[in-house]
């Protein structure tokens, strides 16, 4: 009975596995790598956007602080505590800029399917992340400047 019950589960685990392998490889690569650097490009943009509202609203006084912990620790040593934030902030570009130059064409091409697309994956959440963050700052300042 147990031998049984192993054979079925690997059977279906072959069948799901060859489901999943169908699946990655219906995507376009070519499309996808188009939308990964339209995507990298927004995630930048707005990661710049995050920095520069940051500042702006750090500069007005005392009525705005940094939320993040590391970030507002590391805003209190001047110049040097802030290019090291920046450094932080910019860190997580480093890969998705590997995943999005990564040649569409190689040995692997199922194991290039899936870090593509899980860097598009991620990149989307970033973003929506990223909206919502700078949309914050956004209505913060202009609730300061426009008192509404």
């Amino acid at each position: 009975m147990l031998e049984r019950t192993r054979s079925r589960m690997r059977e279906r685990f072959a069948a799901a596995r060859l489901r999943e392998t169908n699946y990655l490889m219906s995507f376009d690569i070519v499309k996808v790598n188009k939308r990964l650097l339209i995507l990298l490009s927004v995630f930048i943009v707005l990661n710049f956007f995050d920095a520069l509202t940051t500042l702006v609203a750090l500069s007005l006084g005392p009525s705005f602080v940094e939320l993040n912990p590391i970030a507002s620790s590391l805003f209190q040593h001047d110049f040097v505590g802030f290019m090291g934030a920046l450094a932080l902030k910019y860190t997580p570009v480093l890969p998705l800029v590997y995943v999005t130059l990564l040649p569409p064409e190689g040995k692997r091409p199922l194991a290039l399917r899936v870090v593509k697309i899980s860097g598009f994956i991620a990149l989307v959440a970033a973003i929506l992340f990223y909206i919502f963050v700078v949309g914050s700052n956004s209505f913060n300042l202009l609730r300061y400047f426009y008192g509404f």
